[in-house]
């Protein structure tokens, strides 16, 4: 490496770190949560019709003028390749539920579910169901026999309460009640939200264009009319709200949400319908903004007849459930009917009229109200909603201006929006904005669609030019100061750290997290490591367990199955020989203490070190997972061979282990999704060679890579992958085998998160500033051979972890401090910079930049004759800037 590399000696640019920008959080509020686009473009409000009035032609002669929707689908089971799919309790996987007769099906309880065999149907209904992996259309679970709240399972639903506290009662027999129940609490709710997330993950990664949701999600529970009409507000209880918020896990993993206004004739053509629909509709859009991504859309199920009734709505009503959804800022209306709905000639004659007749015309007024509303108010990039959800406004064309007539054998709309019209609904509605659009008009492209979102940086950056005779742009100066550019591609970002806001920066493509234990710097020797000026993401007191990075060590998540340093078993020694599911209960209060918050958004990491999921790789010291494995099957089969034992144990062993693995991520995300979970150490390239060979390559053996793709069930589950770069003191002062050893390892990480699909996992490579088990310090090469080859592989950041040497006493702690501001914090700079500034240049903030050769030796560098990094103290009067040209970046 050049003197100049070392030390960033510049003459033209200077880059200047600066104090935190403060966000500004009242526009923010003001600003509606954007959702996604249509399914059918130019259609705002989708309708569709769903309900088997398709017997009515064969059976009684009587044809349906459907022409108007966009979607019409039967609920019958025999019908497939349909754009809207409800799939009842029978139709999907294996759900759980207690029949009329109160016998068990499929377990009865979610938690005596095979979660296995169920998720093996599910995937096989899907094929038959919505046969074209590519089709889109609504998808909607209809199973309705538990909810996942213990607390609202009452009337018929208590069998669910009662029988999971039988099965608690006779694992413990001697439990006291309030125990019991509080136990039985906790396992049906666990295990009935894995089961309804999962079954939901599966169905969008096998049917990604499908919009999932569950039918009658969420709900208000605002049912009060039932016992009396004159106090009725239509408001949904407080405690039912709250309720509703605890299932932000299901808002946030549906794609679109399906509750319904269902009304009954008690209410027929009074005040009390709208009140009982406004309220079940505002609060299916409250909760379809929850979480940090799009709001989703909310397609509401309404009934063209009145509860177990087969009297059609009145024109009144049809303003009361249709016409409140649409002004409500609905994505669509779903019309459901049951099979009475075809019962008889005179039933489909009048529904056929119906159709044709109120029901037909008030459908194609709102949905063109609506169609003109998007184009004239939100110019097609928006949805139209009331500016205010309890007025009485409505989505309706102006009679004077336009009119419904017969074209041919359809209604058509005559007329267009006038400038009053117009004016009036621009008063009355305000734009809920598609996906890439903001403002108030829908007008604005949306920053938050892209990555270069500057307001949410923790630092920003000035570049100040001085004045020479020749000028760079900005960036990385001219392609000529920077001729690496012309060796990297764009990697375009698809992993949670770039797709969603974090609280780590994820502003840049590339950061640095410290893992250190070093609090103790600070609070009882009075040195401070300032990371801030850096940009390291750190903890708050830079402690192991934060909002940051969360590391859950073996005693610390569950009850990992292992044999201790003395070969003592300790529950159960191998995963085969301990309950699965005591560990995730275990787990799941594991995590509510560790991470309290449930808007967590950093990196979760598992650190199971004691044995690993592929049997082979259980050698030395771990052959005990082995030698336990092979005893449990001799046990029960005392007259096998060795070879079926051997076999049998194998499987045992690697079954249990994928388990206790993909089960206890599962439960991370499922309780905090915003997480970045992951295994550390995962993938592992075993390229430890360079201990025994001169002519060291790095490769990871081509054996090993075959068993990293039996992993592939871990790599799918993990949002972020972990592998380690450490560097063995015997390594020192070999910087080609130290570039080839962390080079190798990166690109192995970096192949198998290209086996994930959708949505691929971060690779965030773990590192030390020192050599394992000493405190000397990493080399500027060694930086360069491990960061720098992180960087630019295309890893999205870096974990900087250390043990408490680092705060073993004063002397320690002054070695960290010097080392960081003098060696380590400007070269962390140095690359966060050059790769912020690459994704502007060769990815427009799209994608970050990775080699086109990642054998090459071509790095993300900051050329030293255009930058340089001036410590904070030195920063000049901000007054100056405007004097000296200064410009942000």
């Amino acid at each position: 490496m050049t003197e100049g590399m070392a030390n960033w000696i510049l003459s033209k640019w200077k880059l200047w770190l600066l104090v935190p920008l403060v966000l500004d959080s009242f526009t923010k509020a003001q600003n509606l949560k954007p959702t996604r686009w249509p399914l059918y473009q130019g259609k705002p409000l989708l309708l569709a019709w769903n309900a088997p009035t398709e017997d009515c032609r064969p059976r009684h002669n009587v044809n349906f003028p459907l022409d108007q929707f966009q979607i019409v689908a039967s609920p019958n089971e025999g019908f497939t390749k349909q754009n809207l799919t409800i799939f009842y309790k029978d139709r999907l996987g294996l759900y759980p539920y207690f029949n009329t007769d109160k016998n068990p099906v499929n377990g009865g309880l979610p938690q005596l579910a095979s979660q296995t065999k169920h998720l093996e149907k599910m995937s096989q209904d899907l094929e038959k169901y919505i046969p074209n992996p590519a089709a889109k259309g609504l998808a909607v679970f209809d199973w309705e026999e538990w909810r996942p709240l213990w607390i609202r399972n009452w009337d018929s639903k208590n069998i669910y309460k009662n029988q999971s506290q039988l099965l608690v009662s006779k694992k413990n027999p001697t439990s006291d009640p309030a125990r019991l129940t509080k136990v039985a609490q906790q396992e049906f709710e666990i295990s009935g939200r894995n089961f309804m997330l999962e079954s939901l993950r599966l169905a969008k990664h096998q049917r990604p264009n499908q919009l999932w949701g569950f039918y009658l999600f969420p709900d208000c529970y605002n049912h009060d009319y039932l016992k009396s009409l004159e106090s009725y507000t239509g408001r949904c209880p407080d405690p039912e709200i709250a309720r509703n918020d605890q299932l932000t896990w299901l808002w946030t993993e549906s794609t679109a949400l399906f509750p319904s206004v269902y009304i009954g004739s008690v209410l027929r053509s009074t005040a009390f319908a709208r009140q009982f629909v406004r309220n079940r509709v505002k609060e299916g859009m409250r909760v379809a903004s929850l979480g940090s991504d799009l709001a989703r859309p909310v397609f509401v199920y309404v009934r063209p007849t009145y509860i177990n009734e087969l009297a059609l709505l009145t024109e009144v009503d049809l303003i009361s459930t249709i016409g409140e959804s649409v002004a409500l800022g609905a994505a669509g209306i779903i019309l459901w009917g049951d099979a009475n709905y075809s019962s008889s000639s005179v039933i489909c004659r009048k529904l056929a009229e119906y159709v044709q007749g109120p029901l037909g015309h008030y459908l194609l007024n709102v949905s063109s109200a609506a169609e003109q509303c998007s184009q004239s108010v939100c110019g097609s990039r928006g949805r139209c909603m009331r500016r205010q959800p309890d007025s009485d406004t409505y989505l309706h064309l102006d009679p004077q201006s336009h009119r419904i007539v017969m074209q041919g054998k359809r209604l058509a709309v005559e007329g267009h929006m006038g400038s009053e019209e117009l004016k009036r609904i621009r008063e009355d509605f305000i734009c809920q904005c598609f996906s890439g659009y903001q403002g108030s008009y829908c007008e604005l492209p949306d920053p938050r669609n892209s990555v270069s979102r500057f307001v949410y940086f923790s630092c920003f950056v000035f570049v100040i030019e001085t004045q020479t005779e020749r000028h760079g742009t900005v960036g990385m100066g001219t392609i000529a100061h920077w001729a690496p550019c012309l060796t990297f591609i764009c990697l375009f970002l698809t992993c949670p750290v770039m797709s969603r806001p974090l609280k780590l920066p994820s502003h840049f493509p590339f950061f640095t997290v410290w893992n250190a234990p070093t609090e103790k710097c600070a609070s009882e020797y009075g040195i401070d490591l300032d990371l801030n000026i850096f940009d390291i993401v750190h903890n708050l007191n830079q402690s192991f367990i934060g909002s940051n990075i969360t590391i859950f060590y073996s005693d610390k998540l569950g009850f990992y199955p292992h044999y201790n340093e003395k070969n003592v078993s300790v529950y159960g020694g191998v995963p085969q020989n301990f309950s699965l599911h005591d560990h995730l209960l275990e787990a799941y209060f594991n995590v509510q203490q560790q991470i309290p918050n449930k808007d967590f958004s950093g990196m979760a990491v598992v650190d199971w070190e004691s044995w690993r999921p592929v049997w082979e790789r259980n050698w030395n010291s771990k052959e005990i997972y082995q030698q336990g494995s092979r005893t449990l099957v001799k046990t029960k089969h005392p007259d096998w061979k060795p070879e079926q034992i051997e076999i049998q144990a194998k499987k045992d062993f690697e079954d249990a282990a994928q388990a206790f693995m993909e089960q206890t991520i599962k439960l991370g995300r499922g309780e905090r999704p915003g997480g970045l979970w992951g295994f550390y150490g995962f993938p592992c390239c075993y390229n430890y060679q360079y201990k025994k060979k001169e002519n060291y390559t790095g490769e990871c053996p081509t054996l090993v890579m075959k068993m990293n793709n039996k992993l592939s069930w871990l790599w799918n589950v993990s949002t972020a992958l972990y592998p380690d770069i450490y560097m063995d003191l015997s390594l020192k002062g070999r910087d080609r085998d130290i570039q080839l050893y962390a080079r190798n390892r990166i690109i192995e990480g970096m192949r198998v998160r290209e086996q994930v699909s959708p949505i691929k996992p971060a690779v965030i490579p773990y590192a030390r500033i020192v050599y394992t088990y000493s405190m000397t310090f990493l080399s500027q090469e060694d930086l360069v051979h491990t960061l720098g080859e992180s960087v630019a592989l295309g890893t999205a950041g870096i974990v900087l972890w250390g043990d408490a040497s680092y705060a073993t006493n004063k002397s320690t702690c002054l070695l960290v401090k010097n080392y960081l501001d003098e060696t380590l914090g400007r070269y962390v700079v140095n690359v966060t910079t050059a790769a912020f500034l690459c994704s502007k240049e060769l990815c427009s903030y799209n994608g970050r930049c990775a080699r086109r050769d990642p054998h090459s030796s071509d790095y993300l560098h900051l050329d030293p004759a255009v930058w340089t990094i001036i410590p904070k103290a030195e920063l000049p009067d901000l007054n100056m800037l405007s004097r000296l040209g200064g410009q942000t970046l």
